[in-house]
């Protein structure tokens, strides 16, 4: 690249990286839909249902994972009160419809698929009842993270801020090749499901929102009291970070690439025959 180029872009770097993560999380749950699509399309032709069910069943240890990560913060919180009552993984059950009168009647044909739950009882009124729930709901995020982590090292022999530091090598000297087999398709599995749910941010909601606020009220005070001041160092500090995130998030849109294009070539043979 051009020096005079990258000496006027300098000024933009910490800005294009910091963007650089929302660009590129967005592209991925892109990419993830798109491979989605196409794994369902698979899945009609081997099985003639258009039920989605294909997806569900590839990502299983992703779900597993999901649930055992609430199931894991609760037993944690069992001195609070916190008590699990039933895990419940991939149950199909009928849709339940309501007839105009309001009566409940299920369906015999149509059918969901409920891809994991964790039923829990605790204490009702306590700050601690509002903490805890939202610690649970949260908890699939942390441990998705924590084993897609560990996977890239099963699958490489590198830790993710090796491969990052030397991003040339892929596999560690000496590290079997066969890893990279099977731990792909895990982190596949894994990223997929470490998303909260939309019921888990429903109970999410009082501890992310009690952060949220007091996060920026903490920022409002220090930049009050010039403890923390928004300059040059400061954006350069962020950018160091976003940087590492961005290098993650390049390595999973790199294998949603290579999946989409494994899937998109089966999706073509199947078309022809």
């Amino acid at each position: 690249m051009d020096p005079t180029l990258i000496a006027q872009m300098q000024p933009y770097t910490p800005w294009l990286l910091i963007a650089g993560v929302f660009s590129l999380f967005t592209l991925l749950r892109v990419t993830r839909k798109f491979l989605r699509q196409r794994v369902e399309e698979i899945g009609y032709w081997l099985t003639g249902q258009r039920e989605q069910r294909i997806w569900f069943w590839l990502n299983a240890p992703g779900v597993i994972l999901h649930e055992l990560s609430h199931a894991f913060v609760l037993l944690l919180l069992r001195p609070f009160g916190f008590r699990i009552t039933s895990i419940a993984f991939f149950h199909i059950k009928p849709i339940v419809q309501r007839v105009p009168n309001g009566r409940i009647m299920k369906s015999s044909m149509r059918q969901s698929l409920q891809l994991g739950e964790v039923q829990y009882v605790r204490p009702q009124g306590r700050p601690m009842t509002y903490i805890g729930d939202g610690l649970s709901a949260i908890a699939p995020l942390f441990g998705g993270i924590a084993m897609f982590l560990f996977l890239y090292w099963v699958a490489t022999g590198y830790t993710l801020w090796d491969a990052f530091h030397n991003p040339h090598q892929i596999l560690h000297p000496g590290w079997p090749w066969w890893t990279l087999i099977f731990a792909p398709y895990l982190i596949l599995t894994v990223t997929s499901e470490l998303w909260p749910s939309r019921q888990d941010w429903r109970g999410a909601k009082w501890l992310v929102g009690g952060l949220l606020f007091l996060a920026i009220l903490i920022i409002t005070l220090l930049w009050l009291t010039k403890a923390l001041i928004f300059n040059d160092t400061l954006l350069q500090n962020i950018a160091k970070i976003a940087i590492y995130i961005d290098f993650a998030l390049l390595v999973l849109l790199a294998l949603d690439v290579i999946f989409l294009i494994i899937a998109e070539v089966i999706v073509r043979i199947v078309r022809r025959s």
